[in-house]
């Protein structure tokens, strides 16, 4: 069956449009500052758990697959190689090595591995190519990439072969930026091969609800093809017959690093990641629209501030808009999602969604209510769950109950294994699973769980304390007064990741003094200070958050 090609050349959009774009979706750099790993290591609040480390050493690892028990399948975003990692040991020959494309989100982003029926070990690799056969010239040439392509190889020998070309869509964004390329894959309980596409970087087509803008390019969705590159039953289309319609089946998603399919429903469930609000996790049906651009977070609360009603966005089909199934109001940099299908870490987290984020280094839990059409927090949570029973998080702290690990940095993956234990990818480079405590050789230290590293003993250091996001009163005191010489102590205080970076948004050259990067929950950071003066400082994550050191 031929493959489906979609090459789609840059659209060109009304001023009236991109002006929208970029006065609406102004996503910070913040957005890509990521969590550091805990200083000792990640842990987990059920203290009958523990974190195990079980590699370490790969270069901005994105996603993994299991061949395999202790047989994993890691790709690295920026390298563009596909590393075997068994029984905790990198193989020093990776079994794929292309030439990617790594601005920003672009990468070598998404694998999965089918085994079809002549007996052969199908492995997808999703990545956005370079466009001149070589890695990162995007960035050191202003090359631009061939595209953001799917590709089907076969395992042979410990080698990826005889690639087949199944998906070639654009990656050009709009905003000279090389963000939102999405690239998770799964195979579906159909069999069938599901990606998710982003946006790339602002395009506004019909796919991201723009009545009047073009045609949708195939980008800004869940895409399902088979897994010879075909559509998926063309005598029904979801969207419409013709391409890239035929292929969609879902649409208006801004950006996702994270889908899976319910163990016992066979329902899609993902991640959608809001500009600086509305992060999302989302009941994905056939023909879903989550309502990207006009729409992020519950439509009722007009986050946008577009005033937009269902009856406002694009449908094509049999498609239909759906609000997310709950949303955070101050983004998390939501990544992975992942049901655990699997009772060995006890009853209580059988098919349990978990996910992931970037910003903070955190690992969620989530229940569903009895129909698993909807999350409900129930009574195996700690903390005020009635602040949870909208589904809605406000304020940073109301995250507490749903927090089930910690201190991962940012989490690129969630994967459940061949073992049934729960596997956790880091940018950082290591791969962590969480087992039972009876079945480690080195049980996790309770007390652990909350690291603090404060310097505020020495005399020539001055503590303060991130409470959270709450303008000037974000930082306690505020502002800080110290003599030249003396070093500050900036401890977080808050269920978070924030920043100290000099200047304010939209300085010229902020950050360019000083700049914390992420400080993740319970942890601090310290700054000495040489010269006298007044610095403004902020976080890079939640601008409102501001504070001033004074020298004398």
């Amino acid at each position: 069956m031929a493959r489906i090609n979609i090459t789609i050349s840059f659209l060109i959009i009304s001023s009236l449009i991109v002006l929208s774009i970029f006065d609406s979706d102004k996503s910070a750099f913040g957005a890509y500052a990521k969590a550091p790993l805990a200083p000792t290591g990640p842990t987990v609040s059920d203290e009958s758990l523990v974190v195990e480390k079980v590699a370490e050493g790969l270069d901005f690892p994105t996603s993994m697959a299991f061949l395999g028990l202790n047989d994993i399948l890691v790709t690295e975003k920026n390298t563009g190689k596909v590393i075997r990692v068994v029984n905790g040991t990198l193989l020093s020959s990776p079994v794929l090595d292309v030439a990617v494309a790594t601005g920003i989100e672009r990468g070598l982003l998404g694998i999965a591995i089918s085994d079809n029926l002549e007996g052969k070990k199908y492995v997808f690799i999703y990545y956005t190519e370079s466009g001149n056969g070589e890695d990162d010239s995007d960035v050191e040439n202003s090359v631009d990439p061939s595209g953001n392509r799917l590709y089907r190889y076969e395992l042979v020998d410990d080698q990826l072969i005889n690639p087949v070309l199944l998906l070639d869509l654009t990656a050009i964004p709009p905003n000279d930026r090389g963000e939102h390329n999405g690239g998770k894959i799964l195979i579906g309980p159909d069999n069938n091969v599901y990606v998710t596409v982003g946006e790339v970087g602002g395009h506004r087509t019909q796919a991201q609800n723009i009545i009047d803008g073009p045609a949708p390019n195939g980008l800004g969705g869940v895409l399902r093809i088979t897994q010879d590159g075909g559509i998926v039953d063309p005598e029904s289309p979801i969207f419409g017959e013709d391409l890239p319609l035929s292929i969609y089946y879902a649409m208006g998603i801004r950006n996702s690093f994270g889908m899976d399919f319910d163990p016992l429903t066979g329902n899609l469930w993902d991640t959608e990641n809001g500009p600086g609000f509305g992060d999302e996790i989302n009941l994905v049906f056939p023909g879903f629209n989550s309502g990207w651009f006009p729409v992020q977070g519950y439509i009722s609360n007009n986050l946008m501030q577009s005033g937009t009603l269902e009856s406002d966005l694009v449908y094509f089909g049999n498609s239909q808009y759906s609000d997310p199934k709950f949303v955070w109001t101050i983004p998390i940099g939501i990544t992975a999602l992942k049901f655990l299908n699997s009772d060995k870490l006890g009853i209580e987290y059988a098919n349990n969604m978990f996910a992931g984020d970037i910003n903070n280094g955190l690992l969620y839990r989530f229940t569903l209510n009895e129909e698993r059409n909807s999350i409900l927090i129930n009574d195996t949570y700690s903390g005020n769950i009635e602040l949870l029973k909208d589904n809605k998080i406000d304020d940073p702290k109301e995250n507490l109950p749903l927090i089930f690990g910690q201190g991962f940095g940012g989490i690129t993956d969630i994967q459940v294994g061949p073992d049934g234990y729960l596997y956790v990818l880091s940018y950082t480079g290591s791969l962590y699973k969480i087992i039972p405590s009876s079945e480690s050789a080195s049980p996790q230290n309770p007390s652990a769980s909350i690291a603090i590293q404060n310097n505020t003993s020495s005399a020539q250091s001055v503590s303060a304390v991130i409470l959270g996001i709450d303008g000037e009163r974000s930082y306690s005191p505020n502002p800080v007064e110290i003599g030249v010489g003396q070093t500050v102590t900036w401890y977080n205080g808050d269920s978070i990741s924030h920043t100290v970076t000099s200047g304010l948004e939209g300085d010229p050259d902020e950050g360019s003094r000083f700049d914390s990067d992420a400080i993740i929950p319970y942890q601090s950071y310290d700054l000495q200070f040489d010269e006298p003066g007044e610095f403004n400082y902020y976080c890079i994550y939640h601008p409102t958050m501001i504070g001033t050191v004074i020298v004398n």
